[in-house]
């Protein structure tokens, strides 16, 4: 995994392989550099957003390779820009099997260097990421092994921000190396073998809850989206700062280790990627990862029901009705809207705690893809306040949400005849908003968000920082957001 560091030092005294220099539009080169740009036209390098341009640089400097990247215009600039450059860099840096690479920090009017140091140190880290598990032959794969980025200034104040946005990206990756692997080996028991060794490292309070436990408790719903599998269910409860009297947050993900659809099967098309239907239990346990790492003065309980969802003799079948923990009745007419049903017995779980918030991530509705496509996920919440944050927090770590109404006319649609709630509408009609409404059921009283990250689980086009594959959305923003809910700076 590629290292990131911080230093003071002059452009033309950088000695490593490669140099990368952000240009916004309309900016001049440095005069020192212009030795190397001398033969660029302008149309091969404007600064606009998503130019590069390389060249060697022939002995004439103590790097080998300059690399221009384009800013677009500073007046347009976002966040998100600066980790599209170092994810830029690195990647180039690495297509010219180069293991050492400085990026100069751009000075943005307006923003604060910390915030483009942790965003520079982010995008390193995360387009650094490859997964290589089950790669035989592994000659060819060349990773860079460190990023330094270069600051004018005084680097004492941002070391801080390197450090943060080190153990962020590298809590979002730990997300997707576990991500990645398929059903026989991510299975219920081995993800909580997965929390208990970082549960051992992290100093964090875990239990893990077995199926006959569950029974007494009355998860119900739970149990019943199991019963098709061969695989136990495992219900893991993982604490930060357990019993401290701190801002209490409880933050809970869909763990389906694999979703066949149930009785109510998908098409084999594509079925494949529904090893991602796991995407928000392992987000959670990378929330934990990085809120423990950075010290955060909060209580953090984090919950993960893992299941897979298997059609056979024994599992349940449209027109079951089962009895979830608050004692609410549901009827299943879709096996294959399962999450809202793992996640029903769970919520009124952690609801019973009394959490300040709650912040369930999952996989959860197709319906999302449709409505946002692959830009960002759906944000469904019983508080104002509670959104505002989660929304700020998106726009900081662009992980961004848009959110949707939870108007009482939805609740209709999910009510049943014979029992107290359904677990589709039957109307084809809102399909995200009555899944969001249906696990409004089980918060009670609890300030309650819940975000939809079926559209941004894995990536599968082209990206200026993550590869193809899983993409470990959701750690920073629910980071970025606990942090602003606890008042931290």
């Amino acid at each position: 995994m590629v290292k990131v560091g911080l230093l003071t030092e002059r452009m033309m005294e950088v000695k490593d392989e490669v140099l990368a220099l952000c240009v916004f539009e309309g900016a001049q080169i440095p005069e020192q550099l212009k030795q190397f740009t001398k033969d660029m036209s302008q149309k091969q390098f404007e600064g606009k957003s998503g130019q590069a341009f390389a060249t060697l640089t022939l002995g004439n400097a103590t790097f080998k390779r300059l690399l221009l990247i384009g800013m677009g215009k500073e007046n347009e600039f976002e966040l998100d820009f600066c980790r599209r450059a170092a994810g830029t860099a690195l990647r180039f840096a690495e297509s010219v099997k180069a293991a050492s690479l400085s990026v100069m920090l751009p000075e943005v009017k307006g923003t604060a260097p910390a915030d483009v140091a942790q965003a520079m140190a982010e995008g390193a880290i995360l387009a650094g990421y490859k997964f290589t598990k089950f790669k035989t032959k592994k000659e060819d794969i060349f990773d860079a092994e460190t990023v330094t980025l270069i600051s004018k200034n005084d680097i004492l104040p941002l070391e801080n921000a390197r450090v943060c946005g080190t153990i962020l990206a590298e809590a979002q990756n730990y997300v997707r190396e576990m991500d990645e692997n398929p059903a026989n080996i991510a299975t219920p028991a081995q993800i909580a073998e997965y929390a208990k060794s970082l549960a051992k490292t992290n100093k964090l309070l875990i239990k893990v809850i077995e199926k006959n436990e569950m029974k007494k408790l009355g998860m119900n719903a739970l149990i019943a989206v199991n019963q098709g599998s061969a695989e136990p269910p495992k219900l893991v409860v993982m604490e930060y700062n357990p019993g401290k009297k701190l801002p209490f947050y409880a933050v809970i993900g869909k763990g389906i280790t694999f979703d066949s659809g149930g009785i109510s099967l998908k098409p084999s098309k594509g079925m494949e990627e529904m090893k991602y239907d796991k995407t928000g239990a392992l987000v959670v346990l990378g929330v934990l990862k990085a809120a423990s790492e950075l010290k955060f003065p909060i209580r953090l309980l984090g919950l993960m029901p893992l299941t897979e969802n298997m059609p056979s003799g024994s599992a349940q079948k449209p027109g079951d009705i089962v009895k979830a923990y608050n004692g609410k009745t549901i009827e299943v007419l879709n096996t294959d809207a399962e999450g809202r049903l793992i996640l029903a017995d769970v919520l009124a779980y952690a609801a019973q705690k009394k959490p300040d918030a709650i912040i369930d991530l999952a996989t959860l509705t197709g319906a999302m893809i449709v409505c946002l496509g692959r830009a960002g996920a759906g944000l469904f919440s019983n508080d104002d306040a509670l959104s505002s944050v989660i929304e700020k927090a998106g726009l900081k770590t662009n992980e961004r949400v848009w959110r949707f109404p939870l108007w009482p006319e939805y609740i209709e649609l999910i009510k049943s005849d014979i029992a107290d709630l359904k677990n589709i509408s039957g109307e084809g009609e809102a399909g995200s908003i009555t899944a969001a409404m249906f696990l409004k059921e089980f918060v009670g009283e609890c300030r309650w968000a819940h975000i939809d990250i079926a559209g941004v689980d894995m990536i599968n086009r082209p990206h200026p920082y993550l590869g193809k594959g899983a993409s470990g959305i959701g750690v920073r923003l629910v980071v970025e957001a606990l942090k602003n809910l606890s008042g931290q700076k």
